[in-house]
């Protein structure tokens, strides 16, 4: 497996990963291939974007993608999106690239990480697994 940047050129691959996880279970979500590809898009373009791609045998195995900002108590980053083909899940693909990415992000200067997840689901495990845990303050509200 190789780890590497993602860049745009590299979306449409990491696009079908991205559907592959996210159309199937436990997310049951409707993405499409463009729907999926702009919003891979719209992350590399951010201020401060950090993405990390792993790839085998020229397939996209995943992705992590991110952005770092500016907050009272120094450099944070969040986490935006973090995706593993279900036909590679559980082979240390996603905690690799988690753990590649926040060793940037160190690198970086970041002093905090966050990010969302789905309550009570098998991805919240994993991010508690890797040392992440319920914000104090926080909570997310949504509309409507």
């Amino acid at each position: 497996m190789e780890l590497r940047p993602l860049t745009p050129g590299e979306v449409p691959a990491a696009a079908q990963t991205f559907v592959a996880t996210f159309n199937a279970a436990p997310w049951q979500e409707a993405w499409t291939l463009d729907t999926a590809g702009a919003c891979l898009s719209d992350l590399l373009a951010l201020p401060r974007a950090s993405a990390v791609g792993a790839w085998e045998d020229g397939q996209c195995l995943g992705a992590v993608l991110g952005h770092d900002s500016v907050k009272d108590h120094g450099l944070t980053h969040e986490i935006r999106e973090l995706f593993v083909h279900p036909q590679v899940q559980g082979r240390g693909v996603g905690r690799t690239l988690l753990t590649r990415h926040m060793a940037q992000a160190q690198e970086r200067g970041v002093n905090s990480l966050y990010l969302l997840t789905a309550r009570d689901s098998p991805a919240e495990g994993f991010y508690v697994a890797s040392g992440f845990r319920q914000a104090r303050r926080q909570t997310v509200l949504v509309r409507p």
